[in-house]
């Protein structure tokens, strides 16, 4: 498929689940937003829980910032989970049909024998993209394509009845967009025109172009394993 057939397949798919697609980006970026807000009072100390534990005696500057930290990184694992949740339903939602409460779908990385694959995946993935990126950015953003198959790859292990094993999921990501990361690049900038208009409108075009950029990603991926 092209990069045009493959958006015009995203509309077709969408077509009649417009509200069921956004409710589930949507709900899925308030939550993050409210785990991200959670964090920035932690760390700006603009909270009643900062004031409290601040003025424990028994408590250093330095354990406090260690524990805002440990917070971050917490708090931008269940982000990442979330979102991942989300791929894994529109996945579904391309292949199936499948439309599930949109709580259901976005926590779903959450549930059963997903939750450690799902985990553990994504540590690992921002772990080699952390690693890459200290050589420069360039490299950091290259593997950051390389492994932008690996939620997928999770979901279609699960879906089939594979042991899921999250460093297999990288490396299939890996061996799958070789020669395919500059195609997932291109069509990532083709929705720029869109994110501007987004933009323009104070955030509520997002709404509706979100769902549309992670269908016409999904429908990027399958279209890699058909060609395999």
């Amino acid at each position: 498929m092209t990069r045009s057939e493959m958006k015009r397949a995203a509309k077709d798919q969408l077509r009649g689940n417009w509200l069921w697609a956004v409710g589930l980006s949507l709900v899925g970026a308030l939550v993050t937003y409210l785990l991200q807000d959670l964090q920035s009072f932690m760390e700006t100390g603009h909270d009643r829980i900062y004031y409290i534990v601040k003025n424990y005696p028994y408590i250093t500057d330095y354990e406090l910032n260690w524990a805002a930290d440990l917070s971050g990184i917490i708090i931008g694992t269940l982000s990442g989970l979330i979102f991942w949740g989300i791929a894994y339903t529109i996945l579904n939602f391309r292949d199936r049909g499948e439309k599930p409460n949109i709580f259901a779908g976005i926590f779903s990385a959450f549930r059963g024998e997903r939750f450690n694959s799902s985990f553990i995946a994504l540590i690992l993935v921002e772990l080699y993209i952390f690693c890459w990126s200290l050589l420069f950015f360039v490299p950091g953003i290259i593997k950051s394509y390389s492994y932008a198959m690996t939620p997928y790859i999770l979901e279609d292990m699960y879906q089939s009845g594979q042991k899921v094993s999250a460093s297999e999921a990288i490396t299939r990501s890996r061996n799958l967009m070789k020669g395919h990361k500059m195609d997932l690049f291109v069509l990532d900038l083709s929705f720029i025109g869109w994110a501007l208009v987004g933009i323009l409108t104070c955030g509520i075009g997002l709404i509706w172009i979100t769902p549309y950029i992670r269908q016409t990603r999904a429908n990027f991926y399958r279209n890699l394993t058909d060609m395999e």
